[in-house]
């Protein structure tokens, strides 16, 4: 849903600026005619432009779904049951939510997340220790 809202507003702006742009254009240089551009034309810009921006975001998306995994893998390699916990990735940051077996655990989670390329931030807010009951 944020996607296609996202993309609804990208191919807005950009067809704004580019009348802003094409406006300009007019108004610098006046001496140079330049055909009015024809609403097919128009409609093909938009369109080009729109698949360009889901192209985009959807890429953004693979590429959030393979840092994920890799941090999931970072996760298993450093002794922190990946499946116990749910990796989010999204504008650099990783955010863990689950539960781990202990404190150090949230530590390791945090500094394995890290390690993996394109990961500027982790947030462990969402871990937490898996209480031990007594028996």
């Amino acid at each position: 849903m944020k996607t296609r809202i996202a993309v609804a507003v990208a191919s807005l702006l950009v067809a704004s600026m580019g009348a802003t742009a094409h406006a300009q254009a007019r108004q610098t240089a006046p001496e140079q005619a330049t055909p009015p551009m024809s609403a097919s034309s128009t409609t093909t810009s938009t369109t080009t432009t729109t698949s360009q921006s889901t192209q985009s975001m959807s890429n953004d998306s693979m590429s959030n779904e393979r840092i994920e995994q890799k941090v999931k893998h970072e996760l298993k390699s450093h002794g922190v049951t990946p499946t116990d916990v749910t990796v989010e990735f999204q504008d650099g940051t990783a955010t863990l939510t689950g539960t781990v077996s202990t404190k150090r655990d949230i530590r390791k989670a945090k500094s394995a997340a890290m390690r993996v390329r394109g990961v500027k931030h982790v947030d462990t807010s969402g871990l937490q220790v898996q209480s031990q009951s007594s028996g």
